[in-house]
């Protein structure tokens, strides 16, 4: 049967409703290295054997993070993967999953680059890698640190108010969890993942690197 008037003009707000829902996010800006500054956050999805269980579990494809801090004129990243350490941007980078581009965050307020180099010296670097995930872990060289946890209670010591731990989860592929952990994961326990970062209002997105 033909649309009366006025069910016609339902019919295209409907239609007009539906692009509007459905038309995705604007992507954002590409960056050079040039453009990051001391306390830009990088968060990338990265290859390892436990990324893609990290990603499925938190519904973004965020896997690693990292601190930029200047070195000798060049962006430099403070990361947790093996040890604490700095590296250069572009073994940072070379983690990543093929094609995937690396999100930059910022702060809303500025880094002082001399005290982050301070507190990174100081505090956290060559400290052990967490493997199992707890908030207050430690041994003989201090606490052990797993990416998201080092990039936190380092930056909450500029950021305005402290991006707080949540309550984690292993609920997706929960037996890769139980054989990753070799038993039942720290279910309910304080902790942080990188998709926590991308979606805390301490922060927001700048762009991204290539």
């Amino acid at each position: 049967r033909m649309l009366t008037a006025k069910k016609f003009k339902l019919a295209i707000s409907l239609c007009w409703i539906g692009v509007f829902f459905w038309t995705p996010a604007p992507a954002l800006g590409l960056l050079k290295a040039s453009d990051l500054k001391s306390g830009d956050i990088l968060v990338q999805s990265a290859q390892c054997s436990l990324c893609s269980l990290i990603e499925n579990e938190e519904g973004l494809h965020y896997s690693h993070t990292g601190v930029v801090l200047f070195k000798d004129s060049a962006p430099w990243v403070i990361e947790a993967w093996g040890a604490v350490t700095q590296v250069p941007l572009s073994l940072f980078l070379s983690r990543r999953t093929p094609g995937a581009k690396t999100l930059v965050l910022r702060a809303s307020v500025a880094i002082d680059e001399e005290k982050l180099r301070s507190l990174y010296e100081d505090e956290f670097a060559d400290h052990h890698y967490d493997s199992d995930f707890l908030w207050d872990n430690a041994d003989e060289l201090g606490e052990k640190l797993y990416c998201s946890e080092l990039v936190v209670k380092l930056m909450n010591h500029f950021l305005p108010s402290a991006i707080p731990p949540k309550k984690m989860h292993y609920t997706y592929h929960r037996q890769e969890w139980i054989d990753y952990f070799h038993h039942t994961p720290p279910d309910q326990l304080p902790g942080v993942s990188p998709a926590d970062l991308v979606r805390s209002p301490q922060l927001h997105s700048v762009g991204e690197l290539p």
